[in-house]
């Protein structure tokens, strides 16, 4: 992956073959390969960064659905099974030391 950003590989591209407008260059087929490489390289770029942004389209939108269908009395009883699984206390939050807790 090429560490600079996806416009300024296609601008170096673009002004490579800018020059070549006037003229009646032909390309060689080792230059030719050479080009289709490059935007190849130019290619995987773009995919990589679209799933990139596709990702993180993503996560927040969860995130969002996440925040939406869960009240915070869920996350109280779902965190009070986080530490054990088999133990789920009568009354999360409430520690011996808690002022209305029995003894």
């Amino acid at each position: 992956m090429n560490t600079s950003p996806i416009s300024n590989q296609l601008r170096l591209v673009r002004r490579e073959f800018a020059e070549f407008r006037h003229g009646g260059v032909v390309l060689s087929s080792e230059d030719a390969e050479c080009f289709v490489k490059r935007l190849d390289g130019i290619i995987l770029d773009a995919l990589n960064l679209e799933a990139a942004a596709e990702l993180r389209r993503w996560n927040k939108e969860s995130a969002q659905e996440r925040d939406r269908l869960i009240t915070p009395r869920s996350v109280v009883v779902l965190n009070a099974f986080r530490n054990d699984p088999k133990i789920v206390p009568l009354f999360p939050g409430r520690g011996p030391n808690h002022p209305h807790s029995r003894s």
